[in-house]
């Protein structure tokens, strides 16, 4: 849940004051982010994209203030401040770390949307198949939910966030919502497309009084064909990322070593350890980049 702006070293509730006077810029940029809106409530936000936008400005307006303050008393003291490249670099240093720390607020929303949409279909199906047992053996559908929200101590005996979700559902039905109403607005508020199909099925199944079982057994079936296609989907992209890998950071290094070193004999180019130091930054670099482009392909399932 977003309840702060991220980055902003203020909390949320002294700074709202100054973010309400951002709020016509905000609602400017928001027009530019036109996911932002959905993106937040997937995070489950409390502010809108409006108040959002203001905030992410509030933060780029801080920084670039705070950093160029920071920059101009450096520039200042080492007698600086009379050349024209070292204030055009104060401006700059201060607009690129501004900018950086802007954009990973707007996107932020995104993340934790993805992070909590994986979180939700992480055992989903383990937990349709909980309820498919349970209506199966004639339990009712509440009965069977209240099964799958219990909260265990250990973590790994639970459903995680299905169980959370559940939870909110029992006690929205006990304070005397209606079954089909609460599951209907559950679907609504979280961001797993596979989730709120699941539900709305049960909420449809629900009010027109079918075969629980049944309904379930077609989700379970529908569910493990849906993860078996993503695992070949993955599967199938293994294979180009891993030769684009061999050749990004196997093959090519090896031949650009061998090169420099053929180049530096006979034109008789100065090699220095600095170059070498750079040639394995960048190749550390290009690793984390690939494991978190595998990473961040990777499905969630749970056959």
């Amino acid at each position: 849940m977003i309840s702060n702006i991220p980055l902003l070293p203020l909390p949320y509730g002294a700074a709202k004051g100054i973010i309400h006077g951002f709020y016509p810029m905000g609602s400017v940029v928001a027009k530019f982010f036109p996911g932002l809106e959905v993106e937040l409530e997937g995070a489950k936000s409390r502010m809108d994209a409006r108040e959002y936008a203001s905030g992410a400005i509030f933060a780029f307006a801080l920084y670039f203030i705070v950093i160029g303050a920071i920059l101009a008393v450096f520039v200042y003291r080492n007698n600086l401040a009379s050349s024209l490249q070292a204030r055009l670099a104060v401006v700059f240093i201060s607009g690129a770390i501004s900018l950086a720390a802007f954009t990973y607020i707007m996107a932020f929303p995104r993340w934790l949307m993805s992070k909590n949409r994986a979180e939700l279909e992480k055992n989903l199906l383990f937990a349709a198949r909980h309820l498919m047992v349970q209506t199966s053996a004639g339990v009712p559908l509440f009965e069977s939910i209240v099964s799958v929200s219990y909260d265990f101590e250990q973590e790994d005996m639970g459903y995680g966030a299905i169980g959370e979700e559940f939870r909110k559902i029992v006690k929205e039905v006990r304070s005397g919502k209606e079954l089909s109403v609460a599951l209907e607005e559950s679907a609504l508020r979280n961001p797993s497309t596979y989730y709120r199909r699941i539900v709305w099925q049960l909420a449809n199944a629900n009010k027109s009084g079918a075969n629980m079982g049944f309904v379930l057994k077609q989700v379970v079936e529908f569910l493990s064909d849906e993860q078996r296609i993503l695992v070949k989907e993955y599967g199938s992209q293994l294979n180009p990322l891993a030769l684009f890998y061999m050749l990004t950071c196997i093959v090519a290094p090896t031949m650009g070593l061998i090169f420099i070193a053929i180049a530096s004999t006979i034109a008789n180019l100065p090699v220095s350890e600095a170059l070498f130091g750079g040639i394995l930054v960048l190749l550390v670099v290009t690793q984390i980049m690939f494991i978190g482009l595998i990473k961040s392909r990777r499905p969630t399932v749970a056959l």
